[in-house]
């Protein structure tokens, strides 16, 4: 049943979440990345500011770049064209899932105040920040296994096949959405 239900939602949220571009189409469909119903990845935080301010920060709408179907938000003008420079550079692995859960072969939500780090100048992110302590001590073979199974997640992603798991779900956990979320 559990299955069923997350089936649905991400069935829901690919359905609700329409590329801002038409041409794009085939990128929104093509990758599953973690992000609003409407679309923002990463909640709306801007991901060259964990690489130049070696900290997060909120992006600002007026400073928007589409990539993989969704809409990148950042904090100044400057950051923006260092990302439409090199998208690649910048993203989180594994389309902004959780590292540790891919891992471990399954996806997850995360924390990107407090869930993220830079390991071999990639941008990773996780469930929270003791998650993120969990993976960093054991990082290397952390790494590679969730290399290795991002292809297997990724195609669970797409076909809802694969185990989901949100704050929401884990209310014992005492987690509700670590971060607040974009108005648009």
């Amino acid at each position: 049943m559990k299955f069923s239900v997350i089936a649905s939602l991400l069935a829901m949220f690919l359905a609700v979440a329409l590329p801002p571009n038409p041409a794009q189409a085939s990128d929104f469909h093509d990758h599953v990345v973690n992000s609003t119903s409407r679309g923002i990845a990463m909640d709306g935080f801007d991901p060259v500011a964990y690489f130049t301010q070696n900290k997060p920060a909120k992006g600002d709408q007026a400073h928007r770049a589409t990539f993989k179907g969704r809409v990148w938000v950042f904090a100044n003008a400057e950051n923006k064209a260092a990302f439409e420079a090199a998208p690649e550079k910048f993203t989180p692995q594994n389309n902004g899932w959780c590292a540790w859960a891919v891992a471990h072969g399954y996806a997850a939500e995360v924390d990107f105040l407090d869930g993220w780090f830079i390991a071999d100048d990639k941008l990773y992110v996780t469930w929270s920040a003791e998650v993120k302590d969990r993976f960093l001590k054991n990082k290397d073979q952390l790494l590679q296994q969730s290399q290795a199974n991002w292809s297997t997640v990724h195609a669970g992603l797409l076909d809802g096949s694969v185990k989901f798991g949100s704050h929401a779900q884990r209310p014992a956990l005492g987690f509700s959405h670590p971060q607040q979320l974009p108005e648009s």
